[in-house]
């Protein structure tokens, strides 16, 4: 069973290299094809698979290959069709999970199943006036959506990825509508419309405290009310798994029903004649880890812990001592069978790797006593580095003090506090209130601390984003180091974990230059390096605290590319869609020098005005602000934006925002130097912009366009690509490629490109 478990899993990771998915036929052929080869090895074992062990593997490898693979099949085909995007569908359906309040409206997942589309939508509705939508209700909704989309971006987080993985076949928003209206109200044995009682009374006994989204996040993993700024400190400190519910808290709770019904057989000792202790307490255990991991969600951590549990219970059950591997393959096994995305997720293999890490730790440990536990937190936080790493570029050096003080207090008190909330909430609500109002207390003292901790210099320290191999060496090399004593060559464990500490990526050569164009949907954030220098080009978007594309994509480049320090920030103009993101890298990391295009701009931070005939060299390559000039008058904020332009001997790239026709036979009259190789394509690609005497001027063999996809402004205009088109000019755009990667050499040799999309293509 752990052979085939283990192969099984190995056979899933083929989502992670696919693609494009087969289409059905090609799947059946392979699948024909797979039973044939069994067949064959079952009946000539002597000449083809003599080991038994090899022929599992195999069927494993290639069962769980097929598995994976027909369930994503299933699922892209259940995505909203491309004839149906932009259009307005009137469907109903179940809301899936508790709403997410969001500014101006709020946010849920609603199971469609009417005629004109069946599958998961994640809606949002906008409105002065949002009903009070509920987990569990049915509603018929008139609404707009689009297939599932995600920025492309490297050391970013992939939404689209995400959305697959919860198997999203849709992004849209509801449209107002008389037809919208509430068809059935939520079942009252439904498990979301739980969570959704017990996250409102949590609110109603928490009023306003800060600490009420990490008690709804400990009672029914209910995240969305924890504040960014909450977040920053859990990362920080490497606390997030425990203000959710976690595994640890699932094996309580099961405690919690074994530790009761062991006293009652106690004391009325008659019941045992009845039924047997083990099978008792084995059954409540059962029961009442199920019930909260329904309230948690049954989400991948929920459900590898529970189904571990549930096996060991049933060796109570039947008497059996169940090996932990057998328990570990057979929990990996289940999860893989309900849940074949499961290694999309981040939370599959911190959960899985890191019990495997904590059982192999526990076999080495030679400490006993209260210091076992100090011991074992440290080897633990060291072990997790690579797999911290890899995920989030990050490595928290104040976890293992943070983790030594938040586990007891979370775990064995806060945790107790909340689920007796849970028990005595609807009929002692004084009481329920009461403990919710403990445990935020208690919480509110934690946070306060492990504030004060990821303040601490070196708290956090980022880490590019390392190439996977050099990942897996390192997690090897941390075993070696801790494989038992006498074994040679432990020592070169330590040699395989230094990449961790040494690796850097690459840097453009003196005289040499780089502009990366990220992808942000409907705006722009760009980087240009030099050998020694960095110098963003506006910062992106925020459309809310919980979407500002300065933290979720600009930061996570810098800090993935091993970019600790900034020279120069440029913010071409205050549209939000351009200097949304600017206050998020000004806040998380050092930038020597802010530029912007007008004087009511970040004043905090002492800008320098952009004005034409400014210019600086670095490493080589030169920089020359074109526009806006003293003398232009125009009012409008797009046309006054700056202007760069970037270059060498032999290459060069023009920079020019949000400028529209009138700044651009502005900049004609002034007889600059516009000729570049590539020109950033002003506004987005709009109508208003690259007009042919511009074109004419610049002369560019490539044009770049950053806009979103299905972005409501129609950028890039038609006529704009058409105009392209007849100068042969070739247009990317960051819709389709990503992350745009340009390396200008310092020689008259080609420039070369690196469209994300393409270089890690995903079926999804």
């Amino acid at each position: 069973m752990r052979t085939f478990s283990v192969s099984f899993f190995l056979g899933t990771l083929i989502l992670l290299i696919m693609p494009v998915l087969p289409d059905v036929q090609t799947l059946a052929g392979a699948a024909t094809g797979w039973l044939l080869l069994l067949i064959f090895g079952w009946f000539f074992q002597d000449y083809w698979l003599r080991s038994r062990w090899l022929s599992v593997l195999v069927g494993g490898v290639g069962a769980g290959c097929l598995y994976a693979l027909l369930a994503a099949v299933q699922m892209q085909a259940s995505w909203l069709p491309e004839t149906l995007e932009g259009e307005d569908l009137l469907v109903s359906g179940v809301v899936a999970d508790v709403p997410e309040p969001v500014e101006g409206g709020v946010r849920f997942l609603l199971d469609a199943d009417s005629e004109v589309y069946q599958g998961r939508l994640r809606l949002a509705w906008y409105t002065d006036d949002v009903p009070a939508i509920r987990a569990g209700e049915r509603w018929q909704l008139r609404v707009r959506g689009k297939r599932p989309r995600g920025f492309a971006n490297p050391g970013g987080f992939d939404y689209a990825q995400w959305l697959f993985a919860q198997r999203i076949g849709g992004n849209g928003y509801v449209r107002p509508s008389v037809e919208n209206q509430l068809l059935a109200d939520a079942p009252w044995w439904s498990a979301n419309n739980l969570r959704q009682h017990l996250k409102d009374r949590i609110s109603l006994a928490l009023t306003d405290s800060a600490m009420t989204g990490l008690v709804q996040g400990l009672a029914i993993a209910y995240t969305e009310n924890i504040g960014q700024a909450q977040w920053d400190v859990l990362r920080k400190t490497g606390t997030i798994h425990l203000l959710a519910i976690s595994g640890l808290h699932i094996t309580m709770v099961a405690g919690l029903g074994i530790i009761p019904v062991w006293l009652v057989w106690r004391l009325f000792p008659g019941l045992y004649l009845r039924l047997p202790l083990r099978i008792a307490a084995g059954l409540a255990g059962g029961v009442l880890a199920i019930g909260y991991g329904l309230l948690a969600g049954m989400n991948i951590p929920t459900q590898r812990t529970l189904l571990m549990l549930l096996v060991m219970l049933a060796g109570l059950v039947w008497r059996r001592s169940v090996p932990f591997s057998v328990v570990f393959c057979l929990a990996l096994l289940l999860v893989l069978l309900l849940d074949p995305f499961a290694s999309l997720s981040v939370g599959f293999w911190l959960s899985f790797l890191t019990v495997g890490l904590l059982v192999f730790l526990a076999g080495r440990q030679r400490r006993v006593g209260k210091g076992a536990f100090v011991w074992m937190q440290l080897l633990l936080s060291l072990g997790t580095v690579p797999l911290v790493a890899g995920f989030f570029g990050m490595v928290s050096l104040s976890s293992p003090l943070a983790n030594l003080l938040a586990i007891p207090l979370v775990t064995f008190v806060v945790t107790p506090l909340v689920l007796l909330g849970i028990v005595f909430a609807g009929w002692w609500d004084t009481l329920a209130a009461g403990l919710w109002q403990a445990a935020a207390w208690l919480l509110e003292w934690l946070m306060w601390v492990l504030a004060w901790l990821a303040e601490l210099p070196l708290s956090a320290i980022y880490l590019p984003t390392l190439p996977l191999v050099w990942l897996v060496l390192a997690g090897l090399g941390f075993l070696l180091l801790w494989s038992p004593r006498g074994l040679p060559g432990r020592w070169l464990g330590m040699l395989l974990m230094l990449p961790l500490a040494l690796y850097q990526p690459d840097r453009p050569q003196a005289g040499s230059f780089r502009l990366s164009v990220l992808d942000v949907g409907q705006g722009l954030s760009s980087v240009v390096q030099t050998q020694n220098h960095v110098l963003v080009f506006d910062a992106g978007p925020k459309v809310s605290d919980s979407f500002d594309t300065g933290m979720l994509v600009l930061l996570p480049w810098l800090h993935g590319q091993g970019i600790s320090h900034v020279d120069r920030l440029v913010v071409s103009h205050a549209d939000n869609d351009h200097s949304g993101g600017a206050e998020a890298l000004l806040a998380d990391m050092p930038v020597e020098q802010v530029m912007v295009g007008s004087t009511d701009m970040l004043p905090a931070y002492q800008p320098l005005l952009c004005q034409r005939g400014q210019q600086w060299s670095w490493d080589g390559v030169e920089f020359t602000v074109l526009h806006p000039d003293e003398t232009f008058r125009e009012p409008k904020d797009n046309n006054r934006s700056c202007v760069l332009r970037v270059g060498n001997a032999h290459h060069s790239v023009l920079l020019t925002a949000d400028i529209e026709r009138v700044a651009e036979s502005f900049l004609l009259r002034q007889q600059e130097n516009l000729a570049s190789e590539v020109l950033l394509v002003p506004h987005h690609g709009s109508k208003t912009s690259s007009s042919a005497a511009f074109l004419n001027r610049v002369d560019p063999s490539l044009g770049i366009v950053t806009s979103g996809y299905r972005n409501r402004f129609n950028h890039p205009h038609p006529e704009v690509v058409e105009r392209y088109a007849q100068r042969h000019i070739k247009l990317l755009g960051t819709v389709d490629s990503g992350e745009l990667r340009l390396d200008f050499p310092a020689t008259e040799a080609g420039l070369r490109i690196r469209e994300w999309r393409q270089a890690k293509k995903h079926f999804w």
